[in-house]
């Protein structure tokens, strides 16, 4: 029998029965019905219990897809996570990168300065020097020039002296002529 045929047997076993006195109810034969739903189980065509089965297998295979797409969000997070922590990671070695740099930046300003200022005050111990040895050389050359010329003075009176007592003895020889 087909599941229909049965499904109109029960329809004809609540139409055939007979009213309740004193109620909208009916008294049926229990017995009747049941045997006409395991029929109904029985003659339930193969499609709907491979629906059955299929809809067992689709709730089974959506909670693994649901478990693994779980399992994946997590990966994700845990991911996400990652990347933010190595993010902040290299913002911070980029800042602390740009702090040393700054630091280099002052020390080297500071470093410069300071040659700037040594090199100042040696250009100017050597100017000191270079002058002081100018007057030095100065004195000594005006000290030989002076003693030069003293001892050159003396020199030629000296020279006129003799020249005046050869002239003196000279003219104090007779002349023989």
């Amino acid at each position: 029998m087909s599941i229909e045929s049965l499904l109109d047997s029960i329809e004809e076993v609540l139409e055939n029965s007979k009213n309740v006195p004193f109620s909208s109810k009916i008294s049926v034969d229990g017995e009747e019905i049941i045997t006409l739903i395991e029929d109904i189980r029985l003659n339930m065509p193969d499609e709907l219990m491979k629906a059955r089965k299929i809809a067992s297998e689709r709730k089974e295979i959506i909670d693994a897809a649901q478990g693994s797409a779980d399992g994946i969000i997590e990966e994700a997070h845990k991911q996400a996570k990652e990347i933010v922590s190595e993010h902040e990671i290299t913002k911070l070695a980029e800042q602390n990168a740009a702090d040393i740099l700054q630091q280099a930046k002052t020390q080297a300003a500071e470093i410069i300065e300071q040659a700037r200022a040594s090199a100042s005050e040696v250009t100017e111990q050597a100017q000191k020097w270079a002058n002081e040895l100018r007057k030095s050389a100065g004195e000594y050359v005006e000290n030989i020039v002076a003693t030069s010329d003293e001892a050159l003075t003396a020199a030629v009176n000296e020279i006129r002296k003799a020249r005046m007592s050869l002239r003196s003895a000279a003219a104090q020889q007779p002349s023989d002529d």
